[in-house]
C-alpha cells in the first residue's frame, strides 16, 4: 500500500488526505482562538437559495422539487443543511481514501495502479454519492438552523447569547438564540455600534438583520433575558 501512495496515478488521492487533514486543523485552530472557520466560509458563500429538502432514498427529481439543475444537485449534496466545510472534509476524505482504495486493487490484480483518469471516474461518483448521503445524515440530526428569509426577519427583536468568540464590527461571532416556537438557532453577529464590543457569554438584543449577519446591542432589558426561562424551569 505506502509504495503505491506518492506515485503519479495516486498522489492526487493522497493530496486530498493531507488537504483534508490541514482543514481539520485549521477548524481546531480558529475554535481556539474564539472563530468558527466553518461559520465564516458560510457567510462568505453567496446565498444559494436552496430551500428544498432532497430526501436521499425518495425519487423526487430536480423538477418536481422546482429547482435549477446546480440548485438541485447542491440541494441533493447537502449544501445549505450541513456546514460547507464538514462536507468538503467528508469529499476529500471519500476521495481520497476510494481512489487509494481503487489504485490499491488494481495494483494487487494487474501488478500496477490503473491510469489516472481510469481510476478518477469511480472515485468521483463514489465519494459524491457518499458524501450526500453522509450530509444528509448529518443535516437531520444537526440543529436546525432556519435559513428562509422570513423566519430569520423575526429573530430581530429577540434575545441572544453569545457562545464563541467577541463581536466587533470588523469580526463576527456565533450567538444561540431561541425563537418564539422554542426553536435554537445560531447566527452570526455583528455589534450595531462600531465602537462597542460584545463579549462572549454576554446577552445581546439582536436589532437588524443585513445580508447573513445580525446587528445587536447589549440587552437593555433583564426581564427579557433567556436565562430567566432557564431558571424559571
Amino acid at each position: 500500500m505506502a509504495e503505491i501512495l506518492f506515485t503519479g496515478e495516486t498522489y492526487l488521492f493522497t493530496l486530498a488526505i493531507f488537504v483534508m487533514l490541514a482543514l481539520a486543523l485549521l477548524e481546531v485552530i480558529s475554535m481556539v482562538f474564539g472563530l468558527s472557520l466553518s461559520g465564516l466560509v458560510d457567510d462568505a458563500l453567496p446565498d444559494l437559495e436552496v430551500d428544498a429538502d432532497i430526501d436521499m432514498d425518495t425519487d423526487i427529481s430536480v423538477d418536481a422539487a422546482g429547482l435549477g439543475p446546480v440548485e438541485g444537485f447542491l440541494a441533493w449534496l447537502a449544501v445549505g443543511k450541513v456546514p460547507f466545510i464538514v462536507l468538503l472534509i467528508i469529499l476529500l476524505t471519500s476521495f481520497g481514501i476510494v481512489g487509494i482504495l481503487v489504485q490499491y486493487t488494481a495494483n494487487s490484480i494487474m501488478g500496477t495502479p490503473s491510469p489516472f483518469w481510469m481510476a478518477l471516474i469511480p472515485t468521483v461518483i463514489v465519494s459524491f454519492w457518499f458524501t450526500a448521503k453522509t450530509g444528509h445524515a448529518i443535516g437531520r440530526v444537526m440543529p436546525k438552523e432556519e435559513t428562509d428569509a422570513r423566519s430569520r426577519d423575526a429573530l430581530v427583536g429577540e434575545v441572544a447569547v453569545l457562545t464563541l468568540g467577541n463581536a466587533t464590527r470588523q469580526m463576527q461571532a456565533e450567538a444561540r438564540v431561541t425563537d418564539s416556537f422554542g426553536t435554537r438557532h445560531y447566527v452570526q453577529i455583528i455589534p450595531d455600534q462600531p465602537d462597542t464590543t460584545l463579549k462572549q457569554g454576554d446577552e445581546v438584543l439582536l436589532v437588524s438583520l443585513k445580508g447573513s449577519l445580525f446587528t445587536a446591542i447589549p440587552n437593555p432589558h433583564a426581564n427579557l433575558s433567556p436565562r430567566q426561562d432557564t431558571l424559571a424551569n
